[in-house]
């Protein structure tokens, strides 16, 4: 029998979150075989350092892709906003507005001498699921990541939807007890303003300063910026009854937001990841589950399985990986043209 050829293809996956970028090098099979991480934002000049930092975060991966015998022939990256498609420059990132009209793609492109392609790290979380994770035999399927904004996605019929202006799936946008809003009014509460992490960890905080949570309070002190995911975890597992209750209000308000979706679309899988859910998959995906069941009309909340992202903190990597070898096939799964 002939040995099967080794095959050395290797990509680089990319993502760009509110708070933390991951990298990884993955080989033919989309396996990590290396990560680098950094802050998405540090210093008082972020744009520099964000270069400085993704840099040398490639340079590393290239060295172990050489050692490796591996040669990087694409790269794809999620970024936490909109990308322009055909130039690969970041348009719109709420979170990181020092990187808008940045040109992403062509940097890379420069760094790696790879093929580049830059979209919205949900999408690019949910296109792994869907292609390589949990989502494989869906056919309609929403995407929630829970991080520093609330972030969604959705495919349908097997396919990215990304609507007429690439921005489906914004489901941090969705308006909170709308009723009787005049047109002069202002804005009602968004799901981003909420339940994201950001969200919760500031009401998280203002507990831990009321002595109300006193194991978040030792671990993590009363400044929001400096409590992130795991640290409420830390603190429910510890015993913080007013965080757990915290955290359990805001999962069923997403929840309920989901109902409606759920209802308007009828998704038969309804996939939850982020930094929020990779710190407590149970509670998150229970929470939301039940909201889910009690809100959405009994045939449709049947229908939507409601799951943890199998491909954990890596979706957004492998996701944006996978999309952009898909990307320079005959059929892209994503129409880029103006």
């Amino acid at each position: 029998m002939a040995k099967k050829r080794k095959r050395n293809r290797a990509t680089i996956g990319i993502d760009i979150g509110g708070t933390k970028t991951l990298s990884a090098l993955l080989d033919d099979d989309f396996e990590v075989v290396a990560e680098e991480k950094l802050r998405s934002r540090s210093g008082d000049d972020p744009l520099a350092e964000f270069e400085k930092g993704l840099e040398k975060s490639i340079r590393t991966l290239l060295k172990a892709a050489r050692k490796l015998g591996l040669k990087v022939a694409y790269v794809g990256v999620g970024v936490a906003g909109q990308a322009d498609f055909p130039s690969g420059a970041i348009r719109h990132a709420p979170n990181l507005e020092f990187l808008e009209g940045y040109p992403l793609a062509k940097r890379l492109r420069k760094l790696t001498g790879a093929r580049v392609f830059v979209a919205n790290d949900v999408h690019t979380g949910l296109y792994g699921e869907c292609t390589l994770g949990i989502a494989r035999k869906a056919d309609h399927v929403l995407g929630v990541w829970l991080g520093t904004g609330v972030g969604g996605a959705m495919v349908i019929d097997k396919k990215l939807h990304l609507g007429a202006g690439g921005v489906a799936g914004n489901i941090g946008n969705y308006v909170l007890h709308a009723v009787d809003v005049a047109r002069d009014a202002p804005r009602k509460e968004v799901l981003d303003n909420v339940a994201s992490r950001t969200a919760i960890a500031g009401d998280a905080a203002v507990l831990a300063a009321r002595e109300r949570a006193p194991k978040l309070k030792k671990a993590a002190g009363t400044d929001v910026s400096d409590i992130r995911s795991g640290d409420l975890a830390d603190a429910i597992r510890a015993g913080d009854k007013s965080v757990e209750k915290l955290v359990r209000s805001r999962a069923g308000v997403i929840g309920t937001a989901l109902s409606n979706l759920i209802d308007f679309i009828n998704p038969d899988m309804v996939v939850l990841g982020g930094g929020l859910v990779e710190a407590m998959p149970v509670l998150l995906r229970g929470e939301i589950d039940k909201a889910v069941k009690a809100h959405a009309s009994p045939a449709a909340a049947k229908r939507a399985k409601i799951v943890v992202a199998q491909l954990h903190d890596h979706a957004g990597t492998i996701g944006a990986a996978k999309l952009a070898v898909d990307m320079h096939r005959k059929k892209p799964p994503i129409d880029v043209r103006p």
